[in-house]
């Protein structure tokens, strides 16, 4: 089944915290200028998916074969969607915004514990973290139809692997208390592993889980930044695996309340994750609206609007691991 790892930074989160003001210094709120993006969420409760779109048209239902699928993964430009069927007889699939009906199996049995899944740049490859019964990333090779089995030895991977642009090397995120640290794994030389601590505070950048990606600019990836007397924010930023000891640069931050200041601040909770567009720029976000009554929703990042933008908050749904197609 697929297993959200412990994070460990829960019981140190405000410590260190840096403040971070709501003012125009964020950039100019033009959400006319973003292009309009489709986004597939999961529906938690009832198992369906659903198609959800950036200008604030009513979701559409994916196709009723995914249903009871969940998707952990997708290839934004094929717009190809990883879908998993857990527990007894579980399997991992492939599914298309063309297709969407055609269920392609390509890891029948699925480990017993699992990380969400990747895909390659070129999004030939697919890979995950197996925790149990083997300690191994595991990755599907598309074109050629087989799996290669790439151990990870002494790290603990808390997100799913990242291939790099050229597939020759895979990055690994572990997360402890007071630091991150980063393990590459080569597929061409499976004996041998670089693990290295990341030289920026663990205190002031709080991991999101969620998808990061291994692109042309480094590693991207989403933190949390704690607000002391405001709102905390949303950071994206780059880290270079070539240099884990100067890693962490800031690319753009909102801060974590919708652009209606009626609504309260959100937050980061068990349910929560995030993924990058096909481009890198826009992210979308699973949290929780700070309601206080268990609700979770879709938000919108983008660098031309200094705060998350709400796309879906329905008491009736609980909308999960939101995804960008396209």
């Amino acid at each position: 089944m697929f297993m959200r790892r412990s994070w460990g930074w829960l019981v140190v989160a405000g410590l260190g915290a840096a403040s971070v003001g709501c003012d125009d210094s964020l950039g100019p709120e033009r959400p006319d200028e973003q292009p309009v993006r489709l986004v597939l969420v999961h529906r938690q409760g009832t198992g369906d998916n659903m198609l959800l779109r950036t200008d604030g048209s009513p979701p559409t239902a994916f196709d009723g074969a995914t249903a009871g699928l969940v998707p952990v993964g997708v290839a934004p430009r094929e717009q190809v969607v990883a879908l998993l069927r857990s527990g007894a007889g579980g399997v991992l699939v492939l599914s298309s915004i063309q297709n969407p009906g055609r269920l392609d199996t390509i890891i029948d049995p699925i480990p017993t514990s699992m990380s969400l899944v990747s895909f390659s740049q070129d999004e030939r490859y697919v890979a995950l973290v197996s925790y149990a019964p083997v300690q191994a990333v595991l990755i599907f090779d598309r074109a050629n139809r087989t799996i290669d089995t790439l151990p990870y030895g002494n790290a603990d991977p808390v997100l799913p692997p990242m291939l790099s642009p050229d597939n020759r090397r895979v990055a690994l995120i572990t997360v402890t208390p007071l630091s991150m640290f980063l393990t590459i794994l080569y597929p061409g030389d499976p004996a041998r592993s670089d693990t290295d601590v990341l030289g920026f505070s663990r205190l002031l950048n709080r991991p999101i889980f969620g998808w990061p990606r291994w692109t042309a600019d480094g590693l991207l990836m989403a933190f949390v930044r704690v607000g002391v007397d405001a709102p905390d924010t949303l950071v994206i930023g780059t880290g270079d695996p070539d240099t884990p000891e100067f890693f962490f640069t800031e690319r753009s931050r909102a801060v974590m309340a919708p652009v209606s200041d009626a609504r309260p601040e959100v937050r980061i909770g068990a349910a929560s994750t995030y993924a990058f567009s096909a481009d890198g720029r826009a992210l979308v976000l699973g949290a929780d609206p700070g309601t206080g009554v268990g609700r979770h929703a879709i938000y919108l990042v983008t660098p031309e609007v200094g705060r998350v933008q709400l796309l879906l908050d329905d008491p009736a749904q609980f909308p999960v691991f939101p995804l960008f197609i396209g």
